[in-house]
């Protein structure tokens, strides 16, 4: 997927908010103008179609297996699973499930816990690493020395590293954040509702 340019990005963040801006009247906001690009980035990655995004592996050098599950490390960069499939799973994974989701603390049965026919990802803290909390994904159930088929997640990206089919749900989304900061509320809603009608025009 194509790379944007960042002065590209700010040029049309700049056009959104010129248009609805009162007429005679200027701000100065090139300072704001990459911080909520980034923001808007972030944002964006968290809520997007999957499809629309470029997904990345999962770096195993350090995962483990324990009890019919498999510890894999969470990168710094991750915003949600993309995929997981170990050999034996009668399907893949598209979504984690965290502690305070109901089928959680079914894992910890033996009669519930998922199996190969039901398998299931779950983000957890795991023990201490360098003086903070480890996040992991565990997944179950998995045979003592398989190796995932694939596994995928999405990373957060820069603004100017985001797909170009998402650029102007982006740039929308940023330019509803600058005419909230210059007050402009109602102006900012539509910019908004423009920003929520681009990911609905591209879920169909």
């Amino acid at each position: 997927m194509e790379a944007l340019d960042l002065d590209g990005l700010k040029t049309r963040v700049k056009i959104k908010v010129d248009e609805y801006t009162p007429s005679g009247v200027s701000h100065s906001f090139d300072d704001y103008l990459e911080p909520m690009l980034n923001e808007s980035a972030d944002e964006l990655i968290d809520k997007a179609p999957k499809y629309l995004l470029e997904p990345s592996a999962l770096t195993l050098t350090d995962a483990k297996h324990d009890d019919d599950l498999y510890y894999i490390p969470v990168p710094s960069d991750y915003s949600r699973l993309y995929a997981v499939k170990f050999p034996l799973w009668a399907k893949p994974v598209y979504h984690t499930i965290s502690p305070e989701h109901p089928l959680y603390e079914l894992q910890d049965n033996e009669y519930t816990k998922a199996g190969y026919g039901r398998p299931v990802v779950m983000i957890r803290s795991d023990y201490p690493v360098g003086g903070s909390l480890q996040r992991y994904l565990v997944c179950g159930k998995v045979l003592s020395g398989a190796l995932p088929e694939y596994a995928r997640y999405i990373q957060y990206k820069e603004a100017e590293n985001m797909p170009d089919v998402l650029s102007e749900a982006l740039t929308w989304l940023a330019a509803s954040k600058l005419l909230q900061i210059l007050e402009y509320h109602d102006q900012a809603k539509v910019a908004y509702d423009n920003h929520t009608a681009e990911i609905q025009n591209k879920m169909r």
